[in-house]
């Protein structure tokens, strides 16, 4: 029996996003795909910070936003960024 797998479609600028915060030392960065769910699990001093990336006209689906709005009133750290600087930020990194 084979399963289905879903072959998520990723933006563009995610690769440059890994790629800046894999050189970090000490981050490391899950790419996860689901209903909902953020595109990046990214772990960094001792935090973890969900990240969901789009595209410079991206906008998030119903799904994305609920999830985010769940997870911000948890207190889990979710944010939206669409370029390497803004996920530094979300990371408190200076850029």
């Amino acid at each position: 029996m084979s399963l289905h797998r879903r072959n998520p479609r990723r933006d563009a600028n995610e690769r440059a996003i890994v790629q800046a915060l894999t050189q970090l030392p000490g981050c490391i960065v899950y790419r996860q795909s689901g209903p909902g769910l953020p595109d990046l699990l990214v772990g960094y001093r001792k935090q973890w910070v969900m990240l969901e990336v789009k595209g410079p006209r991206g906008r998030s689906e119903p799904l994305q936003i609920a999830f985010h709005a769940t997870a911000q009133a948890l207190g889990l750290p979710c944010h939206t960024v669409r370029n390497v600087d803004q996920a530094l930020q979300a990371l408190g990194v200076k850029a």
